[in-house]
């Protein structure tokens, strides 16, 4: 009975110490953080370990491949949300539609996470855009530095006042002869505000020849007419040196010109939208987000561990360090932080309007193709009706599997 009883107790420490040991890659945090984080949520679930791998953005989607090819026990993985349809077709990534159904009231940009009437992933760290605009070019071609544009029709009219300022003065900044840039600050987006879409809902057919996007093409030649048209980088460089009158942009922005520009007077605005009793102010949404993988052995350890990280407190602390993304929880607003950062304000306020890119195995395809539909819009007098014509056919084509 002793040998019984002392068996039992060792077998009952040893489950007691023994612990579920969960893998995390991720991105966003560096190893000294991510140990302070995860230091945080073991010690609140002593049960748990967590071994942290931190990804670069360079070859990290090629490592998860590389990883789920070979049959690695992955549990917990960021992603950046395009990545969600191209994981999600594979089988890859486990079904969160319960998750959504516990927390989605409580959190924005579950529409980064959707694939094909399913949620597989959990948005975690929300990045968007908005405009820029100088309070001093405001001021000297007669506009109110306070009442900045809200309308297209109030950027044109905007845009061309502040043009006519000078030679090497420019209304608006339009990127362009780059991959993303031309397409994702704002012309898909200006799609997405008058309420239309590149490709239907069901992925199957291109939209490009609608009577909206054909709209967003119009507006945007005008808008190009008062533009300086070149690369992100260099249009934020300008209008730091005072150049242009408004751009769009991301919140990293923000901190680049207090530094490099520490004199400028500039703020941020929403998105403007097509009329003032039509459309909506919407914009690039980008994310981080959690996806539990589907081979993984811990999946209640896994949900335990995400549901921590997408805490408001939690998610604060780790956007502070990065003021470009912000927590996905409705409430992280709230945060002391903001009442200091007004402009940052802004962008969190601006995801609420953000949409993400038709989550589509072939968007990495479509990408390109609107690059150059964009450039071909802005930098030559083509007529409009034949750009998008041509750019329709061969979305059409990619996803026909022609391409």
């Amino acid at each position: 009975m002793k040998r019984f009883l002392v068996i039992m107790f060792t077998v009952l420490t040893v489950l007691s110490f023994s612990k579920v040991k969960v893998t995390f890659w991720g991105f966003t945090m560096n190893d000294e953080h991510a140990k302070k984080v995860l230091t945080t949520f073991m010690k609140e679930n002593p049960d748990i370990e967590v071994e942290y791998v931190q990804l670069s953005w360079s070859n990290g989607f090629d490592k998860i491949v590389t990883a789920i090819a070979g049959g690695e026990k992955l549990d917990v993985v960021e992603l950046g949300n395009t990545w969600v349809a191209s994981f999600a077709d594979k089988g890859a990534l486990e079904n969160m539609d319960s998750f959504y159904k516990k927390y989605g009231k409580d959190y924005m940009g579950w529409n980064t996470t959707y694939y094909k009437k399913s949620y597989y992933s959990v948005p975690w760290l929300l990045g968007t855009r908005a405009m820029f605009y100088n309070l001093d070019l405001f001021e000297k071609a007669g506009l109110n530095p306070d009442k900045p544009p809200v309308t297209w029709d109030e950027v044109l009219k905007a845009a061309a006042k502040i043009d006519a300022l000078g030679p090497n003065i420019y209304g608006f900044g339009l990127p362009s002869g780059e991959s993303y840039s031309p397409w994702q600050q704002w012309f898909l987006p200006a799609v997405w505000c008058t309420g239309g879409d590149i490709i239907s809902e069901d992925g199957k057919k291109a939209l490009l020849v609608s009577p909206k996007v054909n709209q967003t093409a119009e507006f945007y030649r005008k808008l190009a007419k008062n533009s300086m048209k070149t690369k992100q980088d260099d249009l934020a460089k300008a209008f730091g040196e005072g150049k242009i009158g408004m751009y769009v942009s991301g919140a990293w922005d923000i901190d680049y010109l207090e530094t490099n520009y520490p004199e400028l007077p500039f703020n941020v605005t929403f998105i403007p939208k097509p009329s003032e009793n039509s459309g909506t102010h919407a914009s690039f949404a980008g994310a981080e987000v959690l996806a539990i993988m589907k081979n993984s052995k811990n999946k209640d350890a896994a949900q335990k561990l995400i549901e921590f990280l997408i805490r408001p407190d939690i998610a604060m602390d780790i956007a502070k360090l990065w003021p470009a993304i912000f927590p996905s929880h409705v409430d992280a607003g709230k945060d002391p932080w903001f009442a200091d950062h007004p402009m940052h304000k802004v962008f969190y306020e601006q995801n609420k309007y953000a949409k993400p890119v038709p989550s589509i195995p072939a968007w990495p395809k479509i990408e390109d193709v609107l690059r150059d539909l964009v450039e071909e819009i802005i930098l030559t007098d083509k007529s409009i009706s034949s750009i998008l014509l041509k750019y329709n056919t061969i979305v059409q084509d990619i996803l026909d599997g022609k391409r």
